[in-house]
């Protein structure tokens, strides 16, 4: 017999995170690498929790999608160009009537930070309520573009990050009877 599990359980918020850079299959050190995380914040909480991360939402609420990403080495001080931060949710529940597909987009300028290493991000989301209630994934995806984020010219060989939060279920209280959705013949 398994062991039942704690009570209270430690909550986890794991994502799942990857960034390639050209040069990732040498062998290290690299003369860039990259990092990527992403947080859901509910703006509705008073006072919002500082640092704790959110995977269950209300429909009715607005809801925040932090992104944060660095890039390092010796390569990292002279890039220029322009991020691609793009934001996808895909019903994880079998559902089809769900909210699905790119769901967010921004460019940020890589000169929003001095030419040091590393060199860090942010951009934060701003949803508004329009999700419907289900279970998802939510996957970020980063690009590197060279040119300007006004006049990109094209995308930058190897260069892509990814966090994707496994688990997200929105909900809606408002919706009544049933709460334990039958199984799909």
């Amino acid at each position: 017999m398994v062991a039942p599990p704690p009570c209270p359980q430690p909550q986890g918020f794991p994502i799942i995170t990857g960034f390639i850079t050209p040069g990732s299959d040498d062998p290290p050190p690299h003369g860039l690498d990259a990092s990527i995380t992403a947080d859901v914040r509910d703006p509705t909480e008073t006072p919002p929790p500082i640092g704790e991360q959110v995977r269950i939402l209300e429909t009715t609420d607005p809801w925040n999608l932090e992104v944060d990403w660095c890039i390092c080495g010796k390569y990292a001080p002279g890039m220029c160009g322009c991020w691609c931060v793009s934001v996808y949710i895909n019903p994880i529940d079998g559902e089809s009537n769900r909210t699905r597909g790119l769901i967010g987009s921004t460019m940020v300028s890589l000169d929003t930070v001095g030419p040091t290493s590393p060199r860090c991000y942010e951009y934060t989301f701003n949803f508004q309520p329009s999700v419907i209630a289900g279970v998802y994934s939510l996957v970020v995806v980063i690009t590197y573009l060279t040119g300007s984020c006004d006049n990109p010219t094209g995308r930058f060989f190897d260069t892509l990050g990814y966090a994707e939060i496994p688990v997200l279920v929105f909900f809606d209280d408002r919706s009544g009877p049933p709460w334990c959705p039958s199984p799909s013949p």
